[in-house]
């Protein structure tokens, strides 16, 4: 027997279209929690576990945290009062003498492909002289936005603070951190390809977890291949994370060892050739046994 959608005037809901993008990769717990908030439910992790009668409050927390790596969700923080930003000293440009200046100008308005407004150039020489960057890593940086579309000092401005969390201070770490992401892309396009989607679909936590696999729990592609095969109708990055948590747990690093396990090895296995051992004093053998001469004699008693 088929169906079809019955008829529900006025009393329905609009899901964004990211919600309906995310159903392939998101767990049960993580569409029951967007359908959730999308009908007006409160964002709190404690309300959403009873409501959705969820098995922990943690279990509603990383529903929260996915559509917020998502883009369904966004901090809070309109009822925080917010401290104004302090404003960066007046650099006056024509003042100074330093030789490295009119270079990074310069040079990096070649890289980002455009000319500087003046203020544009005070925040750039800041980046310089009072956040203490050093001007190849700067130029580097620019070359870098640029690449990705961003052609502006504020992004500029925020990719060096990320560099700096990273611990990027040199020319040297730059060099280094770049071909780390450079690596980590590639890693997230290989397994999103595997998952049937592209990298730029993944959500944050996603990219998290394969880089995590790679460089944390030291699981080459072969092995996440092999997981996601193991996770056959419900391959979702979540999911696969939890296969190969479990292997690690359970000291799996190689193929041989997950495709092993559980299977027969060779002491379990008694050669044909082999013959076997007598049976105990008192025992009868009844592998060998004439069962004629056994049922008489059980008739006989």
């Amino acid at each position: 027997m088929g169906y079809r959608l019955a008829a529900h005037n006025g009393d329905t809901v609009a899901v964004p279209r990211l919600v309906w993008q995310h159903l392939p990769r998101a767990d049960g717990d993580a569409v029951r929690v967007a359908l959730y908030l999308v009908g007006g439910g409160a964002p709190d992790p404690r309300t959403i576990a009873h409501d959705l009668g969820l098995k922990s409050i943690e279990s509603a927390k990383r529903a929260l945290q996915y559509w917020a790596g998502a883009g369904l969700l966004e901090s809070d923080r309109s009822a925080l009062p917010q401290p104004e930003a302090p404003k960066p000293p007046h650099i006056d440009l024509t003042t100074l003498n330093d030789p490295y200046v009119a270079v990074l100008c310069q040079e990096a308005q070649a890289a980002l492909g455009r000319a500087l407004s003046r203020s544009e150039m005070q925040r750039l020489v800041g980046l310089y002289l009072q956040d203490g960057w050093l001007p190849d890593v700067i130029l580097t940086c620019c070359a870098e936005v640029a690449r990705q579309g961003r052609c502006t000092v504020a992004a500029v401005s925020r990719e060096l603070a990320r560099w700096r969390e990273a611990g990027v201070e040199t020319g040297a770490d730059a060099e280094r951190f770049l071909k780390q992401e450079a690596v980590r892309a590639a890693r997230w396009s290989e397994v999103a390809l595997q998952f049937g989607t592209e990298a730029s679909r993944l959500t944050r936590w996603e990219r998290t977890a394969i880089t995590r696999w790679y460089e944390e729990w030291g699981f080459g592609a072969e092995m996440i291949a092999e997981a996601i095969l193991h996770a056959e109708a419900h391959r979702t990055v979540r999911y696969v994370d939890g296969i190969l948590r479990s292997w690690r747990s359970q000291g799996l690093t190689t193929l041989q060892a997950v495709r092993g396990k559980g299977q027969l090895s060779g002491a379990n296995i008694l050669a044909t050739t082999q013959k076997p051992a007598a049976p105990a004093p008192g025992k009868k053998d009844l592998f060998h046994a004439n069962w004629n001469a056994v049922f008489e004699d059980e008739t006989e008693d």
